[in-house]
């Protein structure tokens, strides 16, 4: 894009939780949570990353998983960022409200011209978690380099 030209960013796409219904995250598996419908493209070429703002509630069962792990990765899958939860907070029972931020890799040619469709992924350890319906994933293009 030359020099002066407006860059227009775009507006961020919202996604909920896959069928828009409470989604398990079998212990052991990587569980995709959220999804756009489609490939999500940069709206001009150059250097861009993924901003993903995650808001999830996550409901443990009778016996917490040892570790909860959000990933945010591309549809080949290629894992771009990944957040644990705080073991402190995985208890028997325990309603989680989760508000974190994940950052995919700078790219030139990732996100456009074809885009990719992101994936947000859920796993647990040991025993199955609950993300519930309502939760869900804001997905927006940053710029890194031109």
């Amino acid at each position: 894009m030359a020099w002066g030209t407006a860059k227009p960013q775009g507006l961020p796409t919202i996604v909920k939780t896959v069928s828009d219904a409470d989604v398990t995250v079998t212990a052991g598996s990587d569980i995709t949570v959220f999804t756009p419908s489609a490939a999500l493209v940069a709206p001009y070429e150059g250097g861009w990353a993924y901003m993903v703002w995650v808001y999830a509630t996550v409901v443990m069962g009778s016996s917490a998983s040892a570790a909860l792990v959000v990933k945010l990765k591309t549809a080949t899958p290629t894992t771009l960022d990944t957040w644990t939860v705080p073991p402190a907070n995985l208890v028997n029972s325990a309603i989680i409200p989760l508000s974190i931020n994940l950052v995919g890799t700078t790219s030139g040619n990732l996100y456009f011209p074809t885009g990719d469709t992101p994936v947000v992924t859920f796993n647990a350890t040991t025993n199955n978690a609950t993300v519930k319906a309502g939760s869900r994933a804001v997905f927006a293009f940053w710029p890194a380099t031109d």
